[in-house]
């Protein structure tokens, strides 16, 4: 698939926030690099996480993405991805919970006020 249509594909799924099955999706403003992108995710995911208690997050970073494992109070996990399509970086997060009555929509709508303003 060409990378124009395989972007417009997988920005109108991730336009918004989508909720299926205890998975949030939310689309990121986008940014100017992957490198201020990670930067921003990692930050994101610190505050995040102090403003729900927990002042030692689980982090990873890749090389275009970042994880948050376990984030209270729901134990959501989150990624963060910063793919770099054609000199411009199209940003968005997805949350993960487990267990009936676990949405993660609020969390990854939060993350995404903070993310964008950062």
């Amino acid at each position: 698939m060409p990378r124009p249509v395989f972007l417009a594909a997988l920005l109108a799924l991730t336009a918004g926030a989508a909720l299926a099955d205890n998975f949030g999706n939310i689309d990121l403003r986008s940014v100017e690099s992957q490198q201020l992108c990670m930067e921003r995710a990692h930050q994101a995911l610190v505050i995040l996480a102090a403003e729900n208690g927990s002042d030692n997050p689980d982090i990873t970073q890749g090389s275009w993405s970042t994880f948050g494992w376990d984030f209270p109070p729901r134990a959501m996990d989150i990624s963060i991805i910063c793919p770099d399509i054609d000199g411009v970086t199209y940003p968005f997060a997805t949350g993960h919970t487990t267990g009936d009555g676990n949405d993660p929509g609020d969390m990854i709508e939060r993350l995404a006020e903070i993310f964008n303003k950062l």
